[in-house]
């Protein structure tokens, strides 16, 4: 079976119609400290309850999809639960195995940055405090 490419995955919000283009951060880590006792030569690691950082997830802004979506998640940042779904697919994207589950709540909401210049693909990003991974 060959590797998967940063491609094969579907994200999903809960609460919020069609995929996520990219999804980051959402690494699970404890703190950690060493304490050495006198004449020991190791010391004993001391930890931190482990915590999920920030999962952000964005994708192209669709006027006719995303401007309404927008203005309502601005309204609701800071007290709006979600389960972002991250789920390994084959090349087709047909679901190929247990997806990554995140809670969390939102905690920014970013639309376009025009540019009367520019001509690239303009993103929606939605970031999110995690409470639980699985």
């Amino acid at each position: 079976m060959p590797p998967s490419a940063a491609r094969e995955f579907l994200v999903t919000v809960s609460g919020i119609e069609g995929y996520f283009a990219r999804k980051s951060g959402g690494a699970t880590a404890a703190e950690a400290s060493k304490v050495w006792d006198g004449g020991s030569l190791r010391p004993t690691v001391l930890t931190a309850p482990a915590q999920t950082e920030d999962v952000t997830v964005s994708r192209p802004f669709r006027r006719e999809r995303d401007a309404a979506l927008l203005a309502r998640l601005r309204r609701i940042v800071g007290r709006s639960s979600h389960t972002i779904t991250v789920t390994p697919t084959d090349r087709d994207l047909v679901p190929a195995g247990q997806p990554e589950v995140y809670t969390g709540v939102l905690r920014s909401v970013s639309g376009p940055d025009p540019d009367a210049a520019g001509g690239d693909s303009v993103t929606v990003e939605l970031v999110f405090a995690i409470e639980d991974a699985s």
